[in-house]
């Protein structure tokens, strides 16, 4: 099924409930283009977790799921899903989420660190939205409150450039 991972995690990290007041198929059209824009952006630790003084950059790598498989979130993938949802909205988007970390050295070369991964699980109800995030290994560099705080301000600034309406943040935990 596209946008539904069949074997989504039941150990759920993290859980944030919004209100939307745009229609949900452009919410969802919204979210699928800010999260495929984030697979080509390269960001300092302090804008994601203003609060760790690490010098590090962070990117970005992000899946779409499609029964049982990730495809990457690239320009066809985006289309495809696009023109998807023109005919029929989706009750979930799952998301396979990497975020990678590189040290620049003396020599300006990236060095990797260990990555983190996490799968997103975007659920969609009449003027609502919940997301659901599983960290499934790494270090976990970024706590898990921020990594949701940025991504609902990279969907904000996304809904606000198509000219609609922000989500309303109601409800943010983390389960450690």
């Amino acid at each position: 099924m596209l946008g539904r991972y069949e074997n989504f995690p039941e150990i759920i990290h993290g859980v944030a409930r919004f209100t939307c007041e745009s229609p949900i198929r452009r919410v969802q059209q919204t979210i699928l283009a800010a999260l495929h824009n984030l697979n080509h952006e390269v960001h300092g630790l302090s804008a994601i977790a203003p609060h760790l003084p690490q010098k590090c950059e962070v990117s970005f790598e992000l899946g779409v799921a499609e029964d049982f498989d990730f495809n990457f979130l690239d320009k066809k993938e985006l289309d495809r899903f696009q023109r998807s949802m023109v005919e029929k909205e989706l009750a979930t988007l799952d998301f396979f989420f990497v975020v990678r970390y590189h040290v620049v050295n003396d020599r300006r070369k990236r060095v990797p660190l260990k990555f983190d991964y996490h799968m997103l699980r975007f659920m969609f109800q009449e003027n609502s939205m919940e997301l659901r995030i599983c960290h499934e290994r790494g270090t976990q560099r970024v706590p898990l409150e921020d990594l949701i705080t940025f991504i609902t301000k990279r969907i904000n600034e996304e809904l606000s450039q198509r000219q609609l309406k922000p989500l309303n943040l109601e409800y943010l935990r983390v389960l450690y």
